[in-house]
């Protein structure tokens, strides 16, 4: 809490106006007793600085509690908003009705992307539901991070128009411009952060196995639905006030479990679902505070936030891969598919061959002018 308090500080004495503490205290101040604004510095604080400020409070908080809560119940360190589509789910949910010329106020377009993330999901979730071990959930949620980004992008470009400025916001941007955003979504925030510590218990007992959850009365279907609803409540909530900002859901409670071999009361989750908040925060405006340290007050405003979280994200999953130890099978012919008879070889290669065929043949007559096969 001392280091977020520190970094929060630092954030607001960045920016591209030259604001010095004095002027930051009185803009305080201000804010604080409902006083108006007296000079530009003042009016740039409250109304850039300080909303940048809260949405990466916001931001932070609410992807570090869905990851964690996302971890728990697929027990999986691997799990988060992206790696389970939550995030690519939400954007092109937004991206969709944006693509129509619909614009939306903050409520409602926070429930589009809940609906949209919701839908990612339990797409993932329903696919590896069936699998052993944590690859086919990571699997199954990269590729439909893939499928659904691609989707993203296609109606980004054959909707320019309608779409435009959506396109540094879908990298993950802290830019905000008042306060309006940031009020409407943080209660929304704070009732899936109260839902997750009030279920703690429950995901403690979850974590001894489902036969000895059903022993004590809890239900794990049940557990499990709830959380990941919060979860995806939480994860909605950042992409609609900066986009989907990369990698902080698995960052944030992945440092705090590691923290955990040290301290294991961090491993309760009345415990861990604030620590991964607390910790979210730090990224997000640590993230942020580099940014503008190392490329100028002006690049914060060009270049999105979420690239450098991405950044830290993949440093992360380096580590966690270096550090993890490969539980396969030491046959590597296990690794490939094996052919189930002859005649399925046959089939699947007269197939690929026609579908080749066919593709090269469309590739050559489709375009801007369709030409005949003759």
């Amino acid at each position: 809490v001392l280091v977020l308090a520190a970094l929060a500080a630092l954030h607001v004495s960045q920016g591209t106006a030259a604001v010095g503490p004095g002027t930051l205290w009185h803009a305080l101040g201000s804010a604080l007793t409902g006083g108006d604004p007296v000079d530009q510095a003042d009016a740039v604080l409250l109304s850039s600085r300080l909303p940048r400020l809260a949405a990466g409070l916001v931001v932070g908080c609410a992807l570090g509690a869905a990851g964690a809560a996302l971890q728990s119940v697929s027990r999986n360190v691997l799990a988060s908003p992206d790696t389970l589509a939550v995030n690519a789910g939400a954007y092109l949910a937004v991206v969709a009705v944006a693509a129509f010329g619909i614009t939306l106020p903050a409520f409602p377009a926070g429930g589009t992307a809940f609906v949209g993330g919701l839908l990612a999901a339990g797409i993932v979730l329903g696919l590896s539901r069936a699998g052993a071990g944590p690859i086919r959930l990571v699997l199954a949620g990269s590729a439909l991070t893939l499928a659904l980004s691609g989707l993203s992008q296609l109606l980004l470009i054959l909707r320019e128009q309608q779409t435009s400025g959506l396109y540094a916001w879908g990298n993950g941007s802290l830019g905000q411009i008042g306060m309006e955003t940031i009020d409407r979504m943080a209660p929304v925030a704070l009732v899936g952060l109260v839902g997750l510590f009030l279920l703690g218990k429950r995901l403690d007992i979850l974590a001894l196995g489902d036969d000895g959850a059903a022993v004590v009365g809890v239900s794990p279907r049940l557990t499990r639905g709830v959380a990941v609803v919060l979860a995806v409540l939480l994860a909605a909530v950042a992409v609609t006030v900066a986009g989907p900002v990369g990698f902080v859901g698995l960052c944030a409670p992945a440092v705090v479990r590691l923290a955990g071999a040290w301290a294991p009361v961090l491993l309760r989750h009345r415990v861990l679902i604030p620590a991964a908040s607390v910790a979210g925060m730090i990224v997000v405006l640590g993230a942020d505070i580099l940014l503008r340290a190392l490329f100028g007050a002006q690049a914060g405003t060009a270049v999105p936030t979420g690239i450098v979280t991405s950044l830290f994200g993949a440093l992360l999953l380096v580590f966690l891969a270096h550090r993890s130890r490969d539980a396969g099978s030491a046959d590597p012919t296990t690794a490939f598919a094996r052919l189930r008879s002859r005649r399925a070889y046959v089939v699947t290669l007269v197939v690929a061959g026609t579908a080749l065929a066919g593709a090269v043949v469309a590739a050559v007559l489709l375009g801007d002018t369709r030409l005949l096969l003759g």
